[in-house]
């Protein structure tokens, strides 16, 4: 079996709120239970060391991941979301038009926020300044798309549609998809 280098994780469903923006959502019950299967998993790469973006739903799934593993979990701050301008949730289909459109023009700032190009090289950035692997990272969709898209040849757009809560891509050294999770 190849060892695994790296374990990016989305965090596991949060409890969707439109009176409160999503970088301060959580993990709903649901999605407690799905990460601690997925943590279940993980024991099997023996990981060495967890970060997790600071938000509340990412925080909450590497926490329950560090349990699981024995790990203490350092908080990471350049694995939050993409950077843009936080309106009201509005309805999904609203949501899914405005991720499109980071992906569609990748070069181009969100409102309020940052390009999808920049927030792929903010994370992989992160990630480099934590050498200890294996690694599990824990961060959210449209930036851990964006990074697996970029590595594996992949479109980041249609990767995104496809994730799950949790969903996780195990790496080699060499940034070879070992499995997907």
């Amino acid at each position: 079996m190849t060892t695994a280098s790296l374990i990016l994780v989305r965090h596991g469903r949060p409890v969707i709120n439109p009176d409160i923006p999503p970088p301060q959502w959580g993990l709903c019950p649901e999605g407690r239970d799905a990460v601690a299967a997925l943590a279940e998993k993980l024991v099997a790469f023996a990981p060495k060391a967890a970060i997790s973006s600071p938000e509340p739903k990412a925080l909450q799934t590497a926490e329950i991941i560090g349990q699981r593993l024995g790990l203490a979990v350092e908080v990471e701050h350049g694995l939050h979301e993409h950077k843009r301008q936080h309106t009201s949730f509005g309805t999904e289909e609203d949501f899914r038009q405005r991720i499109a459109q980071v992906f569609a023009n990748p070069h181009v700032p969100a409102p309020g926020g940052e390009s999808a190009e920049e927030a792929c090289r903010r994370v992989a950035a992160a990630l480099e300044a934590h050498p200890v692997r294996p690694l599990v990272a824990v961060t959210h969709g449209t930036v851990l798309s964006l990074y697996v898209a970029k590595l594996l040849g992949l479109d980041a757009h249609d990767l995104w549609r496809n994730l799950h809560t949790p969903d996780a891509f195990v790496f080699d050294a060499e940034g070879g998809l070992i499995e997907r999770l």
